[in-house]
């Protein structure tokens, strides 16, 4: 098994590899890093906002099933002609990780827009920059994927103040999940 993660702050003390932040950056270094490792499975840790109506901060959810939206396609300002498709988290992962499971939404900005935060949402209930990315080059390759994430704000006008506040504590939720599939 091999955990990634965006950054090396949401590792800890875990061995792991860092993919970086952001959708492009993840997708580009997750390849290379599967390229490297070939591992059996992959499971992302790292911290993550609740949409209205998702998980409360300081819990930790496994991904149930991965998107990906573009906020100016979300708003109407914009269309993506090949829109890509979700993917859904590996069923074995997700029943030996006792959390419950989320539908995560990756996009491309911490969404802090009230509007745009309520027309994501739409179906999803937690946000990540990185976990598709992620599960997309898993996809490619055949690996099994899940991502597990602690939620350190809730989407919106608050969300980097909160994250700065719960980060750790969402980190350390994150970490604590998967010792069980550590050992």
């Amino acid at each position: 098994m091999l955990v990634v993660a965006a950054a090396s702050q949401e590792l800890g003390n875990l061995a792991g590899e860092v993919v970086g932040v952001g959708p492009v950056v993840a997708a580009a270094r997750a390849a290379r890093i599967l390229e490297n490792h070939n591992p059996d499975l992959v499971v992302m840790i790292g911290t993550a906002g609740a949409d209205a109506g998702g998980p409360p901060i300081g819990s930790a959810i496994v991904s149930e099933i991965l998107g990906m939206s573009y906020g100016v396609a979300a708003l109407g300002l914009g269309y993506v002609p090949r829109a890509p498709s979700n993917i859904a988290g590996d069923r074995d992962l997700i029943s030996r990780i006792n959390l419950d499971a989320h539908a995560v939404l990756t996009v491309n900005a911490v969404t802090t827009d009230s509007k745009l935060a309520s027309r994501l949402s739409d179906g999803w209930t937690v946000e990540h920059l990185e976990s598709y990315a992620v599960a997309f080059a898993c996809k490619e390759r055949g690996i099994p994927f899940v991502a597990v994430l602690g939620i350190a704000n809730d989407v919106g006008a608050d969300a980097h103040v909160q994250w700065l506040t719960h980060r750790d504590a969402a980190q350390q939720a994150a970490r604590d999940a998967i010792a069980s599939l550590l050992n």
